[in-house]
């Protein structure tokens, strides 16, 4: 178990230099985007319109964490909106995708994988103070971007913007198909969920 926070994340220009994102996690850890990496979960702040990022032979997933979104031109798939919480896009990371702002910048989280080594799956999960019970995959990311969030029996709280990291432990409680309950420490509150396999 890894806990996050804020001040642990490395802020990167990004691949094609027209702004910055917050990288959350990588691995292997300490990886560049010019190496082998098997995935990234990051957060960018989107201030202007623009094209993407090529990434050749990876996968990308994409949600809206703050704002009013983008609309996605991507090559293929046509026009997406990306404009509501909890809502995915996922796209290669080799084709051509222009992003224009809705209304303003905004903030979204994006995993970058390989997929010929990795399947990867993003889910919004809306929390209240009941618990929620999720799955432990072989890697799990869960990402608080409002927090706080509790993840029980771990007896961990993640606060706005903290990220835990689950995986490559010998611990009941966080090998693969192991439950555990995440639920709201007060009111409600996101919390997004990212799970990695093997292929």
């Amino acid at each position: 178990m890894l806990h996050l926070r804020p001040s642990d994340y490395r802020v990167m220009p990004w691949k094609d230099g027209g702004g910055s994102t917050t990288e959350l996690a990588i691995e292997p850890a300490g990886a560049s985007l010019s190496d082998p990496f098997l995935w990234r979960v990051s957060s960018a702040r989107v201030e202007a319109s623009g094209p993407f990022s090529h990434f050749p032979g990876r996968a990308r997933l994409l949600t809206l964490l703050e704002g009013s979104g983008l609309i996605l031109d991507i090559d293929g798939q046509g026009r997406q909106r990306l404009k509501h919480p909890g809502q995915v896009v996922a796209f290669a990371g080799d084709v051509p995708v222009n992003a224009t702002l809705i209304q303003g910048p905004c903030v979204d989280l994006g995993v970058i994988s390989d997929p010929s080594r990795v399947k990867v799956t993003m889910a919004w999960l809306n929390l209240g103070t009941e618990a929620t019970t999720i799955t432990v995959a072989p890697t799990t990311l869960l990402f608080a971007p409002w927090g706080p969030v509790r993840v029980d029996p771990l007896a961990v709280e993640l606060e706005p913007r903290d990220c835990l990291r689950l995986g490559n432990s010998p611990a009941a409680t966080e090998a693969p198909g192991a439950k555990l309950g995440v639920r709201a420490s007060f009111g409600t509150t996101p919390l997004v969920l990212v799970s990695i396999w093997p292929l």
